[in-house]
């Protein structure tokens, strides 16, 4: 089969069959642009392969792969399983429930990609109540909050190692396209040691100088209170906060010489990261320009898009009656 510019993984484990039919549709009306899907399923109990493969031919569409692991392993493997069944040159990662932004997004993100010969580019974010029946967009703070480090006239390695590393500024992971060939790089780095934040490796490539252009547009849309990083489940936040600390500890033996960001970085993961909130704030207190760099992330937040195109949320939605507001 010949390659195709992007694959579009979709992560599953024991879908919801009806979201993962409205995020396939928004990967199928994509335009202006190859790609495939590869659905790439982590041991799900209830096994919708039939159903995945009846849903593809009744829309013929013939451009699909499964990647579908017996046992359960967590998010970084089971992407790993997506991208060694891929064949694009770009990857691009969703979850069901979350959709794409409109027809373009693909075609936008891979022409960014390209024109800046970058390994990773990323957009803007949609947010909707996923607990709603009707389509309702949330008003939510954009990430990163801090976008000028990342723009193609302005582009600043240092600020953007600092503020995805230190101040958290990060990248949402649903907004990302990213170089195949660096994807698996990174994520080899992590496999084994963080479980199920594979946009952790994004932090790995900050480090590391890798290029990260913002292209100043909404690429998908993101089903807020459902996934794991929206719920409030304290099992879930620490499993998130062990996984944030596994590739601090990826990043440490990355260092190859002894010098003052390497040293800030290290303080910054043994205080700033602890999990203590009173060890969080000395650091702060030590580091002033940091603080107010975080402070504006808190408290002067870059607001999410609200605008979106009707009739391609009626197509994702598959309804021929208004389902949004």
């Amino acid at each position: 089969m010949a390659n195709v510019d992007i694959s579009v993984i979709v992560l599953t484990y024991n879908p919801d069959l009806n979201d993962l039919k409205r995020t396939l549709r928004s990967v199928m009306l994509q335009d202006g642009v190859s790609f495939e899907i590869v659905i790439a399923d982590d041991g799900s109990k209830n096994n919708l392969s039939q159903e995945i493969v009846e849903f593809f031919e009744r829309n013929r569409f013939t451009d699909y792969q499964l990647a579908l692991n017996e046992e359960n392993h967590g998010t970084v493997i089971n992407v790993l399983s997506g991208v060694n069944a891929s064949r694009g040159k770009y990857i691009k990662l969703i979850s069901p429930g979350d959709y794409l932004y409109d027809a373009d997004s693909l075609k936008i993100m891979f022409d960014c990609a390209e024109k800046n010969n970058v390994p990773l580019v990323f957009g803007d974010i949609l947010f909707f109540d996923s607990n709603s029946e009707k389509f309702s967009v949330i008003r939510r703070s954009a990430l990163p909050c801090i976008t000028k480090c990342y723009e193609e006239g302005s582009y600043d390695a240092d600020a953007v190692r600092r503020n995805n590393l230190i101040v958290y500024d990060n990248i949402h992971g649903v907004s990302t396209l990213v170089l195949k060939t660096a994807f698996e790089k990174y994520l080899r780095m992590i496999e084994g040691k963080v479980r199920y934040c594979e946009d952790h490796c994004y932090r790995l490539m900050a480090y590391d100088g890798a290029k990260m252009i913002y292209c100043r547009r909404p690429v998908a849309m993101y089903g807020f209170g459902f996934g794991i990083s929206t719920g409030t489940n304290d099992k879930w936040a620490q499993r998130l906060l062990d996984d944030l600390k596994a590739s601090n500890e990826v990043i440490v033996s990355m260092f190859n010489e002894d010098n003052r960001f390497n040293r800030l970085l290290k303080q910054a993961f043994e205080e700033r990261f602890s999990g203590d909130s009173k060890r969080t704030r000395k650091f702060f207190l030590k580091h002033p320009s940091l603080m107010f760099k975080r402070i504006k992330q808190d408290k002067f937040p870059r607001s999410s898009t609200m605008e979106f195109n009707g009739s391609f949320v009626n197509k994702v939605l598959d309804t021929g009656e208004k389902q949004y507001g």
